[in-house]
């Protein structure tokens, strides 16, 4: 076994003059230095430190988004259609069946600013909106299928745990 500490300085040696036996001029080599909360990198799980909310918006939540975004703009797309083709009547069921998706839709573009609140209320609506186009699908309307499809697809997205962390995340 050898010795790892070096001999203490000899008679009239000054300790402080050797940067061997001096801890302020040369710390010990091979031992382990503490990196502390001050130092550790962004984004390390540190003691008392949980884990680093997301900065940048999640995929599911941007899928999300331009799910609503499109379906919005096809409803209203239709709605227009319907109005010169067919007549004001049929086009203003078809908005009405389609009002929580619109809802949604507008409440999108706000993903990135507000707190969870508006992921569980666009849950919420695009469950009613699955209820309004089974109903259509069920009365033999084949037009609803888009907006049942669009919005289940939103209430999966929204409901996985990254869009959940996205919503729940601290803002400053």
């Amino acid at each position: 076994m050898s010795n790892q500490f070096p001999p203490p300085p000899g008679p009239g040696q000054d300790p402080q003059s050797n940067p061997q036996y001096n801890p302020q001029h040369n710390p010990q080599s091979g031992l382990p230095t503490y990196t502390g909360p001050a130092q550790d990198p962004a984004g390390a799980y540190g003691y008392g430190y949980g884990p680093v909310p997301p900065q940048q918006m999640p995929g599911v939540v941007r899928a999300a988004q331009i799910v609503l975004w499109v379906l919005g703009g096809l409803v209203v797309l239709g709605t227009v259609g319907l109005i010169f083709t067919v007549n004001p009547e049929t086009a203003g069921a078809a908005l009405g069946v389609n009002l929580c998706l619109l809802v949604s839709a507008g409440m999108a573009f706000r993903y990135g600013t507000v707190g969870n609140g508006i992921r569980v209320t666009c849950i919420v609506l695009m469950s009613v909106q699955i209820a309004f186009a089974l109903g259509g699908a069920a009365s033999g309307n084949p037009a609803g299928l888009l907006p049942l499809l669009g919005a289940i697809a939103v209430v999966v997205l929204l409901s996985q745990g990254a869009a959940g962390a996205w919503f729940k995340r601290p803002r400053a």
